[in-house]
This record gives C-alpha cells, sequence and structure tokens, in this order.
C-alpha cells in the first residue's frame, strides 16, 4: 500500500510544500510591510522558487540568453504550470486567512485580491525555522532582478521573465 501512496504522491500538490514556499515569497517580498499585488502572480513565482533547475532557467531568461530547444520547452511549461497552480495557491491562501497568517483583500482600484502577510507569533515561529531560508533567498534574487515584483501586473511580470512572444503565444 505504501508504494501505491508513494506513486501518487506528487510534491507541487503538497499543501505543506506550497505553504512553505509561499511563506517564503511573502517574507522576501516584504509583504507584512505592504500587500501583495495580484495573488495570481504567485503561480509564475512558485515555478521558479519550487526548483533550483527552474532558478536556473530564471537566470538564463532574466538576461535574455539563448534558449536551447529543451529549455524553451521547459519554459514553456513552466508558464502552463504556473496557471494551474494558481487554483492550488488559491485554496493554500484561504487556509492561511483561516489561520490568521494572511489577510487577503480585494484591490477596488485594479479589480484583484491582493494579500498581506499578517506580523504575529505564528509567522514569526515560522521563520525561525531555517529551513525555509532557502526559499527565502531564492526569492530574494527573483526579488533583485525584477523590479516591482510585488506590485506589477501579471501581464507585466509574464513579459519580463518570458518575453513577449511565448506569454501571447500561449494566453491567445
Amino acid at each position: 500500500m505504501d508504494s501505491k501512496k508513494r506513486m501518487m504522491f506528487i510534491l507541487e500538490e503538497d499543501y505543506y510544500f506550497i505553504t512553505i514556499k509561499l511563506l517564503a515569497i511573502f517574507k522576501a517580498l516584504e509583504c507584512y510591510k505592504k500587500p501583495f499585488s495580484d495573488y495570481r502572480k504567485l503561480g509564475l513565482i512558485f515555478e521558479f522558487i519550487k526548483d533550483d533547475r527552474n532558478m536556473k532557467l530564471f537566470r538564463k531568461l532574466i538576461k535574455q540568453d539563448e534558449l536551447d530547444i529543451f529549455e524553451n520547452e521547459k519554459a514553456v511549461k513552466l508558464f502552463c504550470d504556473s496557471k494551474m497552480d494558481v487554483s492550488i495557491i488559491k485554496r493554500v491562501l484561504f487556509f492561511l486567512e483561516k489561520q490568521e497568517i494572511v489577510s487577503l483583500q480585494k484591490n477596488i482600484k485594479s479589480g484583484n485580491i491582493d494579500v498581506m502577510m499578517l506580523h504575529n507569533e505564528k509567522t514569526e515561529e515560522i521563520f525561525m525555522d531555517d529551513s525555509i531560508k532557502k526559499d527565502v533567498d531564492a526569492a530574494l534574487e527573483l526579488k533583485k532582478n525584477i523590479r516591482g515584483l510585488k506590485v506589477l501586473k501579471i501581464e507585466t511580470l509574464q513579459t519580463k521573465i518570458l518575453g513577449y512572444s511565448e506569454v501571447t503565444k500561449w494566453e491567445d
């Protein structure tokens, strides 16, 4: 029975895994000071910080280095996966809001949902754990390379990372 469970387990759909990655993003972007604009961007950011290979691809994409055919396919897959991640991320955000770790706010101006990390004992306890440091560092690297990451529109973020042609090819 254990082998069946292991075969069916997908790390990227593990709520604990996703929660840790999201909290690392919120910490790196200082979302306890000002809210993260439009939770849908978290799918793309999550895809990059969840894996070292994805971070290597991010570095190539942001430098606008030439991609080989396999890297280009990986970029397209990453974009598609990021779109599918949004529904799972939304569920995790609702859970975190019930746990009083984040606050979800409707942004009247943009019509999006913004995320504010609450500063309390629960969040302090989470960030005492050293296992989250690697994820915070990866999110800090994204922040360093993309100005205004926290407030960019989702379309702008996709264009900055993936380039105009990739985004429009898959959005249409």
